[in-house]
């Protein structure tokens, strides 16, 4: 039954996430962005992602990449990043399974709540938003906790390792795991992964990343006036706790605190020494002033996810233990299953959601879709291009991919908007006017009149240019 719901679970968001970028539904930001990195990485050439305006590793310690260079040099790509994720997504369900199982000793329990973790509508919202390093963290992150549960260190050091490699953030965890590990009576093995995991976090972020850079790492831009370093951020928050008090207290992190919570029935609240795992990211979540952080549908809500995965098992068994009469147990769980069940139909985007046909999946019948690959036709495989959003993911196999309009107009580029490159370098623009607000429409419109560029095609609102001069 677990492999069942496993291969459900694949079978369902593989085929969307395919659909999803087939039909043009996926963006330079963040698939062009992880796609073009795992391109240059397996090239050994040059190490500047054109779409983000940063380096390999000036972006985020992304070392799981590398893993990824060998499949890139046999023509991998985009599909395989979406899909590779979703398999490990969903294989998370196991050590979900060996924890319920340990825990509470019986076998179907174990695979319902395995079944309600692959229901939690922000796992499958991570799917949908396409491959993210963070994302592939959580199995390996399930995994490492069971691991310290059973006291096989070996496992754990390999699993928390195999989740720290995709981002630096995912270090913040595994240091509060560490702590809890200590906390649970084996001090050592929790004392050195906690400063290993920690040092680790603070090594890439103070150091790589500002060095790579020649300044700082660009999310420390997220927290606004509570500061640009973990420094400022704690002595500001010290000095003025309603900077912190007024966005914990947003109606926007209730509300988002609500939709990660009410898919396992609160039960995750019952084990709040486990949900210590999440709260670094929940912390940074919370205050920062993009509203997209306090969001299940972005990757942002994958860390808290694991935390909350972990800390419904730990409560169930908790009431297990308690709620000793078979019956009694029964209608915990059914209780348990009803709101997974209510919460991926009310607020998930898979096909028995209610949200399934509110556009987060491109729809088959796109008039406009032969003309989009017909412009991608035109391109050349060795071309500088800049294009719009929607066309990045597909022509990221290059060392000169920019999201338009940069490099013509700066728009996300490196830390501040620095090392933009001459415009000059692009060869080819190809452009969907559709999706172009008025600042942007009057650059292409400028490159049109401009007499450096060639229309080469205009249909459907795609343009392609060609540089002349």
């Amino acid at each position: 039954m677990l492999g069942s719901l496993i291969l459900v679970w694949v079978a369902v968001f593989g085929v969307l996430v395919w659909q999803r970028h087939d039909r043009f539904g996926t963006f330079g930001f963040d698939l062009g962005i992880f796609d073009q990195t795992a391109y240059l990485l397996s090239r050994l050439d040059s190490q500047f992602i054109t779409v983000r305006g940063l380096d390999v590793f000036g972006h985020h310690a992304n070392l799981g990449l590398v893993l990824f260079a060998p499949f890139y040099r046999l023509g991998a790509g985009p599909h395989f990043l979406n899909l590779f994720q979703v398999v490990v997504m969903a294989l998370g369900a196991v050590p979900v399974y060996l924890l319920a199982r340990h825990r509470i000793a019986r076998e179907w329990p174990a695979v319902l709540l395995a079944g309600v973790f692959l229901l939690h509508p922000a796992l499958q919202f991570l799917a949908w938003e396409t491959f993210h390093p963070e994302t592939v963290a959580i199995t390996p992150l399930l995994c490492a906790y069971y691991a310290s549960v059973r006291k096989r260190w070996g496992w754990f050091a390999l699993w928390v390792t195999a989740a720290v490699v995709w981002k630096e953030d995912v270090a913040l965890a595994v240091a509060v795991l560490g702590l809890i590990v200590a906390v649970r009576g084996h001090r050592q093995i929790g004392v050195v992964t906690f400063v290993a995991a920690l040092s680790w976090f603070l090594l890439v972020s103070q150091v790589l990343l500002p060095t790579v850079n020649g300044d700082q790492a660009f999310y420390n831009q997220f927290f606004g006036d509570l500061g640009n370093s973990p420094y400022e951020i704690a002595n500001n928050a010290l000095r003025d706790p309603s900077l912190v008090t007024q966005r914990l207290g947003a109606p926007d992190a209730r509300e988002y605190l609500w939709m990660m919570l009410a898919p396992f029935g609160f039960l995750s609240l019952l084990a709040p020494l486990v949900l210590l795992i999440g709260v670094p990211q929940v912390l940074v979540n919370l205050l920062s002033v993009n509203d997209f952080t306090r969001s299940i549908t972005f990757h942002y809500a994958a860390l808290p996810l694991a935390a909350l995965t972990l800390g419904m098992v730990e409560g169930v068994a908790w009431l297990f233990r308690r709620l000793t009469r078979r019956w009694a147990q029964r209608v915990l769980l059914a209780g348990l299953v009803a709101a997974a069940v209510a919460a991926t139909v009310a607020w998930g985007p898979s096909p028995v959601g209610v949200r399934y046909d509110e556009g987060w999946w491109p729809p088959a019948g796109d008039e406009r879709r032969d003309a989009r690959e017909a412009a991608l036709a035109e391109i050349p495989d060795d071309a500088v291009v800049s294009a719009t959003y929607q066309f990045v993911p597909h022509l990221t196999h290059r060392e000169g991919i920019y999201e338009f309009p940069n490099p013509f107009e700066e728009r996300n580029f490196g830390v501040s908007g620095e090392g933009v490159p001459d415009p000059a370098v692009v060869e080819w623009v190809v452009a969907d006017r559709s999706l172009l607000g008025e600042e942007d429409a009057e650059v292409l419109t400028t490159l049109e009149d401009s007499g450096d560029f060639r229309v080469m095609s205009d249909t459907d609102d795609i343009v392609v240019l060609r540089r002349t001069r």
